[in-house]
């Protein structure tokens, strides 16, 4: 049995679970840059994150001259950096794998020469990382206090807002902002929600002491009543895939002879201008073509065309089946702030609040 355990294709062979921990601590150091992480049984968290992290401790240090554990501890302390700055405090799940990635790195059969090394390469990493983040956050950090006075989600859970109160040197604001609780990952013991996607849907000043939220359950057609009543020319702007949907041309393109092309999004996206030596110095380039939609106004300009964006639509010229077709459900979420309507699942589909293409970077 001491020879199985001493071979050395056994121990390659166990080597091979040290890069799916690895894989996972790298995995968590992604979800801390998009994700606000959220322990809800935190007790479950501590032992599963510990004996996950043990487990793989005793497989690379049973493991450590093997050149897979080697290239693991030299992976895992650099990428539990963000995790550690994103989620700072969090330590019921951040010590265990940060332990781990540690007494590998030292217990490796990497030389001494190369700890050394890397070990001063870490260390740097982690002091300059460290140092970058607080002078990062600390000059976007708004200078005024912001209290959070209610938080909660809407009736089909779709939804999460949050009312906050900023008080400054003039007379303070109240702001209730919507997030979408569909982009979570969720877990038995942890939820990871989405970041970088809040959408700010009323913004009040001076400071409201007196803030009343309520959710109801509408109607699509109900609401397109609604907004209809208030005017027919609300005008809502479709993306090129909305403009697929509804089997639209999303584009007119008008040549300078006077032709007209009415295209879809990728036909227009596909379009090219041919070009003569006279246009290839123009545009310093020796591509004979040129797409149009590169086109500035003045190239536009130069080869005498126009191009209309037919994708600026009035919303009393959607049909309730356009809508249906553009992913809306028949009934949703409406919240009212002190009794005004501020937010409608709607719109919020329609203009895509939510659309995971315009996730900003989150650094808190």
């Amino acid at each position: 049995m001491s020879n199985f355990f001493s071979n050395k294709w056994t121990k390659r062979v166990v080597a091979l679970l040290g890069p799916v921990y690895t894989a996972f601590v790298v995995y968590f150091a992604y979800l801390s840059v998009y994700y606000n992480l959220v322990v809800l049984q935190p007790r479950q968290a501590v032992v599963l994150t510990s004996a996950v992290s043990l487990f793989a401790l005793i497989v690379m240090l049973y493991t450590r001259e093997t050149f897979i554990t080697k290239l693991c501890s030299l992976i895992l302390l650099p990428a539990m950096l963000l995790p550690l700055l994103m989620f700072f405090g969090q330590w019921g799940v951040l010590l265990p794998p940060l332990i781990t990635a540690l007494i590998i790195f030292f217990f490796s059969g990497i030389g001494e020469t190369g700890k050394t090394i890397w070990g001063t390469i870490f260390l740097l990493l982690y002091l300059l990382g460290s140092l970058v983040y607080f002078v990062v956050t600390s000059m976007f950090a708004p200078s005024t206090v912001t209290t959070t006075v209610a938080s909660g989600e809407s009736p089909s859970g779709t939804y999460r807002f949050a009312v906050t109160e900023t008080v400054d040197s003039s007379s303070g604001c109240t702001k209730v902002t919507v997030e979408t609780t569909e982009l979570d990952l969720v877990y038995d013991i942890a939820r990871f929600e989405i970041k970088g996607l809040s959408k700010d849907v009323k913004i009040e000043r001076p400071l409201n002491d007196s803030v009343t939220i309520e959710w109801q359950t509408e109607n699509r057609q109900d609401i397109t009543n609604q907004l209809n009543k208030i005017s027919k020319n609300i005008e809502v702007t479709l993306s090129d895939a909305q403009m697929d949907m509804l089997d639209r041309d999303a584009y007119k393109v008008t040549f300078a002879d006077g032709r007209e092309m009415l295209l879809h999004q990728a036909d227009y996206h596909a379009l090219t201008i041919p070009l003569d030596a006279s246009d290839q110095e123009w545009f310093e380039t020796d591509k004979t073509e040129w797409p149009v939609d590169d086109m500035g106004t003045k190239s536009l300009a130069r080869f005498g065309i126009t191009v209309e964006d037919f994708r600026t639509v009035t919303l009393s010229s959607l049909t309730d089946e356009d809508l249906a077709t553009l992913g809306i459900p028949e009934s949703g979420d409406v919240m009212y702030y002190n009794g005004e309507c501020v937010f409608r699942y709607y719109i919020a589909i329609l203009e895509q609040y939510f659309d995971i293409s315009k996730q900003e970077l989150g650094l808190t």
